[in-house]
């Protein structure tokens, strides 16, 4: 029995690699053998998305089976012995990794995807380095804008088909699809639709290769010079996780920002892999004009002066004032820390009377987004 009162998951044992390990019964392969630290190669699956095992890069061998075996889409067994690497394994993954790049194009240099791009690394690894295939490359629509935050590029996409099962299954908005065949086979909007849902950015994170850029992040920063910081959106109550990716060693780029974007970052119980576009483009405020040092006014004069000198001037002129004729008001947008620090000074430290002001409202859905637009009244 489990702490929290459910039965305790089955577990199996397998051996990968040479490795053995204990997993949840149901799990795959290419979880399995990530808990190992060995990265089986896929393009098609997502932890968030359903399995359709279109991409065929996670083949691997498996003792007793008589042909090779879809990662994905294979649950761990008891007593199964997996090989991820071995010489069947490793050509057949060279095989589709060549197939993939029939009709690829050669963007990687002008390309955002350029130093985070899973085809990319994936040749580094996998790549057949003499190739076998000759065929001419089928060119096929470039850069068309699909919406208000994404740009399409069909020549890039590898047609995983992770964009279309995010748009069925997470959102229900179901814009894009699969259209043609063979070699023509392409990812489209639905005629008479756009790509305008509120979680239409996450396409841009699930997206393999560059097909589906974002058109804020376009041709802005190289991801090679973004830093990473860990934080949480301030965009409404939900508090999903995010990471910030900025720079500032380079004042040149995009007219000196320092946060280039926004990405969700995965937590279970909160946000799961997703994060909305309001909190994923709602960082520009964060740059423009900011305040970074304290000011006084005196005779109508601003002058900058120390963090003490300024609270020092704030106290006395709250103290000029009787104390029962103002009340002083806080944001929600507040952090606890600063909520204490308010109801220290002005309440027990001054006596006056301290509220908090009424939260933004805004829409809210049954994925992520919440009415109340402030991160902190609960606080």
């Amino acid at each position: 029995m489990a702490s929290n009162g459910k039965p305790a998951p089955k577990m199996v044992k397998l051996t990968i690699n040479g490795q053995e390990i204990e997993v949840r019964e149901g799990t795959n392969l290419v979880d399995a053998a990530e808990q190992l630290g060995i990265e089986v190669p896929h393009y098609c699956y997502h932890p968030g998305l359903s399995i359709p095992a279109n991409c065929r890069i996670c083949q691997c061998e498996v003792e007793g089976a008589p042909k090779l075996v879809f990662g994905c889409r294979t649950p761990a067994k008891d007593g199964m012995v997996v090989h991820t690497d071995s010489p069947k394994a490793k050509a057949a993954q060279q095989l589709v990794q060549e197939f993939l790049l029939c009709n690829h194009p050669l963007d990687c240099p002008i390309c955002d995807k350029s130093g985070e791009c899973t085809l990319q690394n994936y040749y580094m690894e996998y790549g057949q380095y003499q190739p076998v295939m000759i065929e001419n490359k089928y060119k096929k629509h470039k850069a068309t804008p699909i919406g208000p935050t994404i740009v399409l590029d069909t020549e890039r996409c590898i047609l995983c088909s992770r964009c279309v099962r995010f748009c069925d299954e997470v959102t229900g908005t179901s814009e894009l699809g699969l259209f043609n065949r063979n070699n023509h086979t392409e990812i489209g909007v639905v005629p008479g639709q756009a790509l305008d849902n509120p979680y239409s950015g996450n396409l841009v994170d699930i997206c393999p290769v560059g097909a589906l850029g974002d058109r804020d992040f376009r041709f802005k920063c190289r991801v090679w010079y973004l830093q990473h910081t860990e934080s949480i959106c301030p965009g409404c109550a939900k508090g999903c996780n995010i990471t910030v990716d900025w720079q500032t060693r380079r004042r040149h780029i995009a007219g000196g920002a320092r946060i280039m974007r926004l990405r969700p970052r995965f937590h279970e119980e909160v946000n799961g892999h997703w994060m909305c576009d309001d909190g994923r483009y709602g960082y520009g405020w964060h740059d423009e004009n900011r305040v970074t040092a304290c000011a006084v006014k005196t005779a109508g004069v601003q002058s900058e002066v120390l963090p003490r000198e300024a609270f020092d001037a704030a106290v006395a002129r709250f103290l000029a004032v009787d104390r029962q004729a103002w009340t002083v008001v806080v944001s929600t947008f507040l952090s606890n820390e600063e909520l204490f620090l308010a109801r220290t000074l002005f309440a027990e430290g001054l006596g006056v009377r301290v509220a908090v002001g009424p939260p933004p409202v805004g829409v809210e859905d049954a994925l992520l987004r919440r009415a109340d637009k402030s991160p902190n009244t609960a606080g």
